[in-house]
């Protein structure tokens, strides 16, 4: 036999200690695929969270404020009540995100075909994770009182617009406003706030002016912030204490009825048609996460591909609704 005839001996590396000449790049795959989402998703750490390692819902504590008074002498103390409670959230059905790849087309395929469907599966789950989170908080900003536990707010102001002329002014005064809001409902100052808007929003909010023309968010060079939290294009701006964030049309629940929108599940479908922006501290809602991010893959041998399958299972419910503000245009 001719050396150049002579059979080779590849590493076939991606097979590692299994006889799945693949099984290393699908381990790869999968972690891709956890790396978008944790990457990607807004909600992730702005709320409450709890994992399970079994069951199906998780009973979250209520604690409400103690009370004072002088003490008297000689006058025994018999303890003052506190007011409790509990919310029992749930978890929703799987959420998947899934695809197949033929092995012809990746065979042909000039670039990484693998690493860009799971960098989208991971943005599907992420998308979809914040989505439902923060159609549950504007849900909590809709929320009633219950007993000695105040309700949401609801600021609505036809100046809050999101789409055409943005008034950022405007939405600087709303933020001011929920944050009396939730002064007065004994939120604790301590608690962080978040603020989700589109981009066009959180634009007007940056490059806002005073009837001088004085930026109000930032230098007029510019450069550094006033109150921190922004260069540049920048990721959050720091308005009054609130981080405002701005998500994508993918991320954003907001400016769609979805009462009756089949593709969202049961307990978040509302009208969200009004709703421009929702601020939010991490007491607000609460998610129960049964199964974080994980892959599922299958050799399809009659149909020479492989399937994938991205999945995680959460719930998520309101757990302290006076922690949470919509802001909203007024109903025709």
């Amino acid at each position: 036999m001719a050396v150049g005839d002579q059979v080779s001996n590849p590493t076939r590396f991606g097979k590692g200690q299994s006889a799945n000449e693949r099984e290393l790049f699908l381990d790869l795959f999968g972690g891709e695929v956890l790396a978008a989402f944790q990457e990607t998703t807004l909600m992730d750490g702005k709320h409450q969270i709890k994992n399970l390692t079994s069951g199906r819902s998780w009973r979250f504590p209520k604690v409400w404020k103690a009370t004072s008074e002088y003490h008297t002498a000689g006058q025994q103390l018999l303890g003052n009540n506190i007011e409790t409670g509990e919310i029992s959230i749930t978890v929703d059905h799987l959420r998947v995100a899934h695809t197949a790849i033929y092995d012809l087309d990746e065979m042909i395929s000039h670039f990484d075909i693998r690493g860009q469907f799971s960098r989208e599966l991971g943005l599907e789950l992420a998308y979809g994770y914040d989505k439902d989170v923060l159609r549950q908080t504007v849900l909590a900003a809709r929320t009633t009182g219950d007993g000695p536990f105040p309700g949401g707010t609801v600021i609505e102001d036809a100046a809050l617009t999101a789409t055409g002329t943005v008034d950022g002014k405007a939405w600087i005064d709303a933020i001011i406003k929920a944050n009396e809001e939730m002064y007065e409902k004994d939120v604790p100052e301590s608690q962080q706030r978040y603020m989700a808007v589109n981009k066009k929003v959180f634009n007007a909010i940056k490059f806002a002016k005073d009837a001088n023309g004085q930026y109000l968010a930032i230098h007029r060079d510019f450069g550094e912030p006033q109150a921190g939290g922004i260069r540049g294009r920048g990721q959050f701006l720091d308005i009054d204490g609130v981080y405002v964030y701005h998500g994508t049309k993918a991320r954003l629940p907001f400016g769609a009825n979805d009462t009756s929108n089949n593709g969202v599940y049961s307990k978040y479908r509302a009208d969200y048609s009004k709703t421009t922006g929702v601020l939010w501290t991490p007491m607000a809602t609460a998610t129960t996460k049964l199964a974080d991010v994980a892959l599922e893959t299958e050799r399809d041998v009659r149909r020479q591909e492989d399937f994938m399958v991205a999945k995680m299972a959460v719930g998520h419910g309101t757990l302290r609704p006076e922690c949470a503000v919509e802001f909203k245009l007024p109903s025709a």
